[in-house]
């Protein structure tokens, strides 16, 4: 009806902020990474490798996920809460969110083309 996209309406309504900023993100890299060459075979080789590699980061973040739910289970809670709300942890995380955008589209860019 308002001829807008059922997942990008339902990313929006439901998810928070912080959960779509990286998925904003992400699409912003897809789009660069697919469009740089006018070769469409060589577009497409670059976009599933970066797709891939999205895909290895989700997955490597749900396993340390498990660890760390596995670790806290068993009595071991290394969270330090007054440095994870300082200044410096924010700086950290962004600086680490740049880096592995930066390593998506470089290697996403090292994809060869598909014959």
């Amino acid at each position: 009806m308002l001829d807008i996209s059922a997942l990008a309406f339902a990313l929006g309504m439901y998810l928070p902020l912080e959960l779509n900023t990286p998925l904003l993100i992400g699409g912003l890299i897809a789009h660069y990474v697919s469009t740089r060459s006018k070769d469409e075979s060589l577009n497409t080789a670059r976009r599933e490798r970066g797709t891939l590699i999205a895909s290895g980061f989700i997955a490597g973040g749900a396993l340390m996920g498990v660890v760390s739910v596995i670790l806290k289970s068993a009595g071991f809670n290394w969270f330090m809460t007054s440095w994870s709300e300082s200044n410096s942890a924010e700086i950290l995380a962004f600086f680490m969110f740049s880096i592995l955008c930066v390593y998506t589209i470089w290697d996403s860019m090292r994809a060869k083309r598909v014959e």
